[in-house]
Order: structure tokens, then sequence, then C-alpha cells
């Protein structure tokens, strides 16, 4: 089959990001030709590339026809290619419940919606123009999130925050690292702002992974004990026994409640065990594994079939410049926000400096030189004076 895999953009690593990228080889692996489609390019793409995978940003360079067309991420995308492509099994993948990352509000423009999770199954059943919901898991490439061979260590000592949300200004990350000093540990991070191409190495000499979404399923592949926490919540070790939960909520960190307190995860940490790495891999060979989610998306394209025309074309267009704008609105405002929490920090940072600044000057203040200086320093003053007072008298 002739396959269209699209997302936004393939510029920075993300999750949908690395979705298309491992959807796309496993389905060039079948022997399909797959074209990654992207608005805009960068690292992302360069990697596809060197992964021998057909990569373009302009629309006009797509093929002619497409069999099946996999739109991740922006309902724009999925407007303009059902224009394209009036003819594809076209099938949207949800990677977000916000508005500007739901199916596409006009029955026809995809046939089918792909969602990760329960909770993204939910939002898409009730939204207008989703399709058919079908219900696939996160997909790890194993040949690439191989077990590290690092031995588990019996008590941990490093941890890997990774993600793009601890990174942050204002990020929950200081409060499990707070939680966690009495134990020593050695913490590393990686996403933003320090964004990687290659996370398999650095999770290599780790021997906890903290996350969300999608890098705790990276984590898992990787054998490494995975502990879900990040910006919307807490919960926990990945195991055999909450595996089930854990993963209906996408590894969100919402499958649990009350949030936790510091308590709470020092217990967590205490709860520790070596073999959560080889559990948790076991887990992901079961259920995640990339080849048969890409033969499950192959058998939902054959079955959908090509489908007749949607919308009047102008239609369509008019929608994907609709919500075009929507989505460079939503990044923009995005965008303001992290400057915001960027000058906040920096702001906070000079405050806390003013603090160590006026705290060092009232210790001075305080001191016994200080203030036997003081007195010398009002005694010359009078001395000064005096000496003063007696010129203008002899003149």
């Amino acid at each position: 089959m002739e396959l269209i895999v699209a997302v936004q953009e393939l510029a920075r690593p993300g999750g949908p990001q690395t979705y298309a990228l491992t959807v796309a080889e496993q389905l060039a692996r079948l022997g399909h030709a797959v074209t990654l489609f992207a608005r805009e390019l960068g690292d992302v793409a360069a990697l596809a590339r060197e992964r021998c995978l057909t990569v373009t940003d302009q629309i006009g360079a797509l093929p002619e026809r497409a069999d099946g067309v996999l739109v991740g991420v922006d309902r724009s995308l999925a407007f303009e290619l059902a224009d394209r492509y009036p003819r594809a099994a076209r099938v949207f993948v949800m990677h977000s419940i916000d508005e500007i990352h739901l199916p596409p509000p006009v029955d026809g423009v995809v046939a089918a919606t792909v969602a990760l999770n329960d909770r993204f199954a939910a939002s898409a059943a009730a939204c207008v123009g989703a399709g058919e919901v079908v219900r696939l898991r996160q997909p790890v490439d194993l040949r690439r999130f191989g077990v590290s061979n690092r031995k588990p260590a019996p008590r941990p000592s490093r941890v890997l925050l990774l993600g793009n949300y601890l990174g942050q200004p204002g990020s929950r990350a200081q409060f499990l690292k707070d939680a966690w000093a009495p134990a020593g540990l050695q913490w590393e991070q990686v996403g933003y702002p320090n964004a990687s191409l290659d996370v398999t190495s650095a999770m290599e000499d780790v021997d906890i992974v903290v996350g969300y979404g999608r890098s705790i399923v990276e984590a898992m592949g990787r054998g490494k004990a995975a502990y879900v926490f990040d910006h919307a919540g807490a919960d926990g070790w990945v195991t055999p026994e909450s595996y089930e939960r854990v993963e209906a909520a996408g590894f969100s960190g919402m499958s649990s409640a009350p949030p936790p307190d510091a308590t709470r995860l020092r217990a967590d940490l205490d709860a520790y065990r070596p073999e959560l790495g080889r559990l948790g891999h076991d887990l992901i060979r079961i259920h995640h594994d990339a080849r048969d989610h890409a033969a499950a998306l192959v058998a939902l394209l054959r079955r959908l079939g090509p489908e007749p025309p949607p919308l009047e074309h102008s239609a369509l267009r008019a929608l994907a410049l609709l919500s075009e704008a929507q989505l460079r609105a939503e990044i923009a405002r995005d965008n303001n926000r992290q400057e915001a929490l960027q000058w906040f920090g920096r702001a906070q940072a000079l405050d806390d400096q003013l603090a160590v600044q006026e705290a060092r000057v009232e210790a001075v203040q305080a001191s016994r030189r200080y203030r036997l200086a003081q007195v010398l320093g009002r005694a010359a003053e009078l001395l000064r004076r005096a000496r003063g007072g007696s010129r203008d008298r002899r003149s």
C-alpha cells in the first residue's frame, strides 16, 4: 500500500513525533511505501531520513495517490489530506484531549480514530467526526529499546527525569527531588530544554526513569524501573499489578487519587525492587510491540478501504485554514506562556540572590566588628567637626 503518515512537525522530539517515526518505520519494514509529511522539519526529520524514510514538508511533493493516511495531532492536516486524498482510508491518531488535537469535527474527514489509552478513547467516542474508535496501545520498537546491559542495582542511586514537562519552569520535579533527598540520589534530566534524540543512551546508566506517557513505555522497553510522575499527577511504579490501571490512563499520573504527598513518595522509593525493570520489559513485549501495532494499523486501513469524497473541496480547504489558524494561535499562546515562565524563573533567581545579599548585609550589620566600626566612625566624625570649629574660632 501507498501510505502517508502526517504530523504537525518533525523538528523537536516529543510523543507525537516519536510515534510517527516509529509507525512509519514499522510500516516500511512490512513492505509498504511510506511518506512522512510535516509542516515543519528539523532534527526528527533528519533522523527519519537516516533510517531511509521518505520525508517532505511540501504537500505538492506527496504521491499522487495514497491507499491510507494516518494523521496525528493536527486536525488541520486531516482536512488538508482529506482534500488531497478523497478516496484513501483516512485515520486520525489522538495524542491529546486538548480541543485543537481532537478529531476533525466533520463527518467523513476521517473514517476512524485511533486512541492510545482509555481516556482518549472516551473523548474520541464523544467527538463528532471521530468515526470508528479503535483502541490500540503505545508502540515501542523493541529492536531500538532493548534491555539495558547495566545490571539493576539492589538500591537505586541514579534517576533520570525523562520528558518535556519535568524540565519546564514551575514543574513538580523539585517536589520529588526533595522527597527523595534522604536517599542521596544522583539526578539527570533529558527533555525540554535538553531534548535528545538518543534517549536509549540516556537511560543506560540509571536505575530509575521518572516520566509520563511515551517516556514510561520507552523506559520499560529499556528494562528500567519506571515511575510515573509528572505535571498531571503520580501513579508510582509500573508493576504487573498496577499496569492495567496505569496504562488505561495513558501513564499520565491520573489513575490514582489523592495526589501524593512527600510521605507517599518516600514510601514509593522504599518499595523499589531491582526486578521492576525486567517485569516492565515483559509487559512491553506482551502489549506494546511496535510490530503488532503496525500490523493492526494495516488491518484497519484495509478494512476501511477507499472512501468516497467526504465534502466539497473548497469547504475542506476552508476548514483546514481555520483549524491551522487555531493551531497557530494555540502554539503562540504556549510560546508566550513558556517565555513568561522563563522570565518568572529569572526574576525568582534574582529575588533569591537579593535575599542572600540582604541576609549577608544583615549579618555584617549584626556583627561586633560592624558595630565597633559604626562607633569609631561616629567618633571620627565628631572629632572632624571639633577640629573644624577650632579652626573657625582661630580665624
